[in-house]
């Protein structure tokens, strides 16, 4: 791993459990392995590294959700996969979606903010994905008439809901990525299909 790496990587784990208020670049320099001048080589200081660990977080995510709207599937298959994409990234990068879980919420009244319009994409992404999976779904028969738009917010409602509570609560007999999967598969399904 690169030292700009392992910046970020320690800057990222000590916001998130810190905070960005009470976590120093002396700090992150520390426990980086670096020195803080590195640190200001690379970036221009706390709020330089914070926006280049936010905009990697969510390009990756935005990149995971282009592949899967490159690779369609059964309209339940699609929902299926981002359900999995939402567990995948919280279980690879954690401590940035801790980070973000807790510290955009404070600044998405602000439109200049990395946070704001980066969580206001990825609301309308996942929305639209939903709509279209769902919207598909009903009308090719697999799915049971739903409200397409509600059910979609309900799922990404499950979706954040469960990977915010297995943060919170790491309990590794809780298969919640399979229960939220099932669940959606039962509230959405035909029975006549729910087995396929």
């Amino acid at each position: 791993m690169s030292k700009r790496d392992a910046i970020l990587k320690t800057a990222a784990r000590l916001f998130a459990v810190q905070g960005f208020d009470g976590t120093t670049t002396i700090q992150i320099a520390r426990e980086a392995g670096v020195t803080e001048p590195l640190i200001y080589y690379h970036f221009k200081g706390k709020d330089d590294l914070f926006t280049h660990i936010i905009a990697a977080t969510f390009s990756e995510y935005f990149s995971r959700i282009d592949d899967l709207e490159q690779n369609p599937d059964s309209p339940f298959g699609q929902i299926q996969k981002l359900i999995e994409l939402q567990y995948d990234i919280a279980e690879e990068m954690p401590n940035e979606v801790q980070l973000i879980a807790n510290t955009c919420p404070t600044r998405l009244n602000d439109p200049e903010d990395i946070c704001a319009g980066n969580v206001k994409k990825y609301r309308s992404r996942l929305l639209g994905y939903l709509t279209r999976s769902i919207s598909e779904g009903v009308r090719s028969g697999e799915f049971d008439q739903v409200p397409i738009e509600e059910t979609a917010i309900l799922i990404i409602s499950v979706m954040n809901g469960t990977v915010r509570y297995r943060r919170m609560n790491p309990d590794p007999e809780k298969n919640l990525r399979d229960a939220a999967v099932e669940f959606c598969r039962r509230s959405l399904m035909k029975a006549s299909t729910q087995g396929s």
